[in-house]
């Protein structure tokens, strides 16, 4: 019976090995500020742009900070994973793509989102005590977005 455990545990041991193997690919465009393309003739408070850049753009862009854990499959996967859905949903390095239709209801979703407090996920802010913005934070992120996507013109 010893022996069954120790077989098990090796190949556990060697299947964890194996998989660190398996890299998916970075999300570090490094070609571009992270402050380029969003803020750029936005008129975003200084506070404003600090908070959606602490909070947001590590899945919402082009270049992500990874922490160390980031390196270590299965983790790596998933936020992998997790980093892809939040651009398919927004990319603030791809702003000047979207038509203004799209920016508006980007706009609209980003206030939604912080007033219901479920923009940044909890377990993002978990490992991530940065991304943990204040009542007020999120209030201000919300009157700018809502502002600005009123400035596009849209109802």
């Amino acid at each position: 019976m010893r022996n069954k455990h120790l077989i098990v545990l090796i190949i556990i041991v060697l299947v964890f090995i194996s998989i660190q193997f398996i890299r998916p690919e970075r999300n570090m465009e490094v070609f571009q500020n992270r402050n380029e393309l969003f803020f750029h003739h936005k008129d975003a408070p200084q506070l404003v742009r600090v908070n959606l850049l602490n909070a947001c753009y590590n899945c919402h862009s082009n270049k992500t900070a990874y922490p160390w854990y980031a390196s270590v499959a299965p983790a790596s996967w998933i936020i992998r994973a997790n980093i892809t859905k939040a651009k398919s949903e927004l990319n603030f390095s791809e702003w000047h793509l979207y038509d203004s239709d799209k920016q508006h209801k980007l706009l609209m979703e980003i206030s939604e989102v912080l007033e219901n407090n479920s923009m940044p996920p909890k377990p993002y802010r978990w490992f991530h005590r940065i991304a943990n913005l204040s009542e007020v934070e999120r209030q201000e992120i919300s009157t700018w977005a809502t502002g600005y996507a009123n400035t596009l013109g849209r109802n």
